[in-house]
């Protein structure tokens, strides 16, 4: 149905109150938006094709110590982009937290693997912390050890051993794409070794869940993570 407008005392047009705007799942690139006739410049609206789209996946686990009143769930969500992966764990109501990446790299030289980990925004001791050091290595070892688990997956469905490197490909890209981990971890409270495992091991899953959706059509011409 075409957009009805009115004309303005200044003479620009707005929608009557019964004008209907065309639907935007019909809506191609090239598909103007009705406007006015006196409009030099049609509008435009664009819906994104699926393959621009991001796998995403979101998880809410409860841990140890979130049995005590006042304590918000611990919430993950994966997003599996064609040459990123984002993982998102937050325990202070949807706010990202510090930012860190993991960059894998595999040798054919001496069969090894390299996982280089750096901050890249925040360090997680803004709320107080009696160790910042402690804090910030503890970071880096949560996204190392997540890093393993999927590289070990990669190495899984690629049809080798845990301990096999896939080759190391020429133009520096790892097993896996760079890992992005926002880390939204609660200030000032001791985490124990269960907790750490519960985290890592949903988080796996989570990825697992993902790389199938995105590997097996779940999402047309979605190119897997790795």
């Amino acid at each position: 149905n075409p957009l009805k407008t009115s004309t303005t005392m200044d003479g620009h047009a707005e929608p009557s109150p019964n004008s209907v705007a065309e639907p935007l799942s019909e809506l191609t690139l090239d598909s103007p938006v009705a406007a006015s006739p006196t409009d030099r410049h049609p509008k435009k609206q664009y819906r994104p094709k699926a393959s621009s789209l991001p796998t995403s996946l979101v998880r809410t686990i409860t841990l140890g110590d979130e049995t005590a009143d006042g304590y918000k769930p611990t919430t993950l969500i994966l997003q599996l982009f064609s040459d990123r992966i984002f993982l998102s764990i937050t325990q202070l109501n949807g706010k990202m937290g510090s930012l860190l990446v993991c960059n894998v790299e595999e040798s054919i030289i001496d069969n090894s693997t390299t996982y280089n980990v750096r901050t890249l925004l925040g360090t997680g001791t803004a709320g107080g912390t009696t160790n910042p050091d402690q804090e910030i290595a503890l970071r880096e070892v949560y996204v190392r050890r997540i890093a393993e688990r999927m590289v070990i997956h990669a190495r899984k469905v690629a049809g080798v051993g845990a301990n096999t490197i896939l080759g190391g490909a020429e133009d520096g890209s790892g097993p896996i794409p760079p890992l992005v981990v926002g880390l939204g971890l609660r200030p000032k409270v001791k985490r124990s070794v269960d907790d750490f495992n519960k985290i890592v091991d949903t988080a796996l899953k989570l990825y697992e869940e993902g790389w199938v959706v995105s590997h097996g059509g779940g999402m047309v011409g979605m190119e897997g993570p790795d």
